[in-house]
């Protein structure tokens, strides 16, 4: 099965307390999903190098970002029920950062949080630079989960560590999930870290990026994403000055596809999910029912999987219902094919 990865962008900028507007960005295709490595038993392995990458997110605007395995979102974790999660994580920043995953039911020796410093279980798994530790977690329940950095290292919050680009997503599919296409969608804000952003003012920026990955392993096929062109304008929140690009993350997808979107909220505001028109159910949260109105709400640091089907060929607006975010740049298409 081929499944289409994608993260592009609509890139908004501006000053207000450290933050900015709504993007979408597409610096590059990749192979976002992470492929385990062979084991006779259900323990999946992998490797993820916690490493600066510099990310070009526009003609002339480059994100010095912080990153596992040189992308953002880091790479996406695909396991079922009953799966080990063992990752070797290998800091090459100069401070100490971790994977703290938000997952039940795991050692606390893994958490990868201040509380191993605090009690010296597991301290390790803060990892200093130059430092590597083995983190294993159980799949010991369905749903979308997440995983990013917990440190505050450097005079930075821990969300500073996080919107620097420390964070993937893990799926756990229960033993018989039927076949399904799946995104992944990150809904975030960037706070103005000095010498983030280069180019174009060195602004900050809000993101919602997406990405596919497949039901099963992966292969890499390519999907539409529109070029940057930026342009000033004056509008959005409180009155942020913004920059826009004409590009959006285009999803395609086959009729009475099943299509699952992992939606995570990673940043520090309140957003929204609403797509128009498809049947339209929350996996997990409200266990197969529809949200009222098919908007899903996202406090921060929440997540949910909404479950698509749609009944007719056509071109289909997907966006934060946070009104003044999609008008900033928070929305993409849904391609339905016959």
């Amino acid at each position: 099965m081929k499944t289409a990865y994608i993260l592009a962008g609509l890139i908004a900028g501006g000053f207000l307390l450290g933050y900015a507007t709504a993007i979408f960005w597409a610096p590059t295709y990749f192979p976002n999903l992470f492929k385990a490595a062979a084991q006779p038993s259900n323990i999946r392995e992998y490797t993820i190098f916690i490493e600066p990458a510099q990310i070009q997110i526009a003609p002339g605007v480059v994100w010095n970002a912080w990153t596992y395995n040189g992308t953002v979102p880091g790479p996406t974790i695909h396991v079922k029920v009953g799966d080990i999660i063992r990752i070797r994580a290998v800091n090459k920043l100069n401070l100490t950062h971790s994977l703290h995953p938000h997952l039940p039911y795991y050692d606390l020796k893994h958490d990868g949080s201040q509380v191993n410093i605090i009690t010296g279980v597991g301290k390790g798994s803060m990892i200093p630079p130059g430092g590597e530790w083995v983190y294993e977690w159980p799949a010991s329940k369905p749903g979308i989960w997440y995983y990013h950095c917990h440190s505050a290292d450097g005079g930075l919050r821990i969300v500073d560590h996080m919107l620097m680009g420390l964070y993937g997503a893990i799926i756990v599919d229960e033993i018989d999930e039927p076949p399904s296409r799946n995104f992944v969608v990150f809904m975030a804000e960037t706070p103005a870290v000095r010498g983030a952003i280069v180019g174009t003012g060195q602004r900050p920026f809000y993101i919602m990026n997406g990405m596919g990955v497949p039901g099963g392993e992966p292969e890499l096929e390519k999907v539409y994403a529109g070029k940057s062109t930026i342009f000033p304008q004056l509008k959005g929140l409180e009155g942020v000055a913004q920059l826009f690009n004409n590009s959006m993350p285009v999803f395609k997808a086959k009729l009475g596809e099943r299509l699952r979107f992992h939606i995570i909220n990673i940043g520090d505001l309140y957003h929204s999910f609403h797509a128009h028109v498809g049947d339209h159910r929350s996996q997990y949260v409200l266990g197969g029912r529809s949200w009222p109105a098919q908007i899903v709400p996202l406090v921060p640091g929440a997540a949910d999987t909404v479950i698509l089907v749609y009944n007719r060929p056509g071109v289909y607006l997907f966006h934060c219902h946070v009104v003044s975010h999609a008008d900033a740049g928070m929305i993409g298409l849904i391609i339905i094919e016959e």
